[in-house]
């Protein structure tokens, strides 16, 4: 059966492999685009991939663009006392992106990703979900992608987990790259820890202040700020007899604030940059949030306010622990991700 035709993104890795071979088998025409983002691909895997999956292949180099929308917003975003996701804005405004430009050069209709989310249709709007496999589950860092192309999204891997698909793999004779270890971290950093990027990348030099308490006494000296994160302890003096946890920045006066742990808690938020197909869904008392992609998230509903634009403060039933600036956040109704923005930074003192 004839499905038409879809631009399917190739890492060389076993998820876009499987996203590929689900795609054909399913009657679809498949393209493989190829991303050339930072380091050059694993091309050897992708064309040897291409070839068995009988499927053609371009690659398409976007160092440059990625540099300028990912890299330094990251730097960016670290040098002004935030926490930045690189790889939500690489999602949405880099992959997503640019194979939907991919698809409309090629005159293709779908565009597909190895993402472990599924796609919905709501009151005239498409959206993603969670996937079945709740560790492999990326709906998180995708709340920024379009309307535009989410009318056009597939994914197939939605529906499987990571086990599944490696067996599936497997299954039809594809065992080496069922086998192959998968990439993870930032993909930029290779490993590296992120304050070295950024030295070497910059040149920054770290510049010693005070350590202050919310209440303006200060009761030390950093470092750095670089060297800091919001929820960190170590490093940190003992104040009073009690332990101390970063509580935020203020990269103006190079000060570090700090406060108790429950002092961490925030039940209020506001977000800029927001990403609301259909403001109205976020209105019904059933909204959840997550505030990271691993870790503690706040449970309960939300309470949603539009503060003009595309600016919004949430209030929390549970608090959140150690929300920096910078930082996502994603809106749910169950299983459906119907929007986003980022945490916007707040005086700490």
């Amino acid at each position: 059966m004839d499905r038409g035709s879809v631009v399917v993104g190739m890492s060389g890795g076993v998820d876009s492999f499987v996203t590929a071979l689900l795609l054909k088998e399913a009657g679809y025409k498949v393209y493989a685009v190829v991303l050339k983002l930072w380091q050059e691909p694993f091309m050897p895997e992708v064309s040897a991939a291409c070839r068995q999956l009988d499927i053609p292949f371009c690659v398409k180099d976007a160092r440059e663009y990625f540099r300028k929308t990912v890299i330094t917003a990251f730097v960016e975003g670290y040098l002004s006392g935030e926490t930045p996701s690189p790889c939500c804005l690489c999602n949405s405004a880099v992959k997503w992106e640019l194979l939907h430009r991919a698809a409309l050069e090629l005159e293709v209709d779908k565009v597909a990703t190895g993402h472990y989310v599924n796609i919905a249709e709501r009151n005239g709007y498409t959206y993603f979900c969670r996937g079945i496999d709740e560790k492999k589950d990326q709906s998180y860092f995708l709340w920024g992608v379009s309307q535009d192309i989410l009318r056009h999204a597939v994914t197939p891997l939605g529906k499987y987990t990571k086990a599944e698909v490696k067996a599936l793999a497997e299954s039809r004779g594809f065992r080496q790259i069922a086998e192959k270890k998968e990439s993870m971290g930032v993909c930029f950093l290779a490993g590296r820890d992120y304050r070295d990027f950024i030295r070497q990348r910059e040149g920054v030099v770290s510049q010693s202040g005070g350590i202050y308490t919310r209440e303006g006494e200060k009761i030390g000296e950093h470092d750095g700020l670089l060297n800091y994160t919001v929820g960190q302890k170590r490093g940190i003096p003992l104040w009073r007899g009690q332990q101390l946890y970063v509580a935020g920045m203020e990269p103006e006066k190079n000060v570090l604030v700090v406060d108790v742990k429950d002092g961490l808690n925030s039940w209020s938020l506001e977000i800029e940059n927001a990403v609301i197909p259909d403001p109205d869904q976020l209105q019904t008392g059933d909204v959840t949030v997550k505030v990271r992609g691993l870790g503690i998230n706040p449970k309960g509903y939300v309470r949603v306010q539009n503060l003009g634009g595309n600016a919004w403060r949430v209030d929390l039933s549970d608090p959140a622990w150690a929300v920096a600036p910078g930082q996502p956040l994603a809106f749910y109704k169950g299983e459906i991700l119907v929007g986003g923005g980022i945490i916007r930074r707040k005086k700490c003192l």
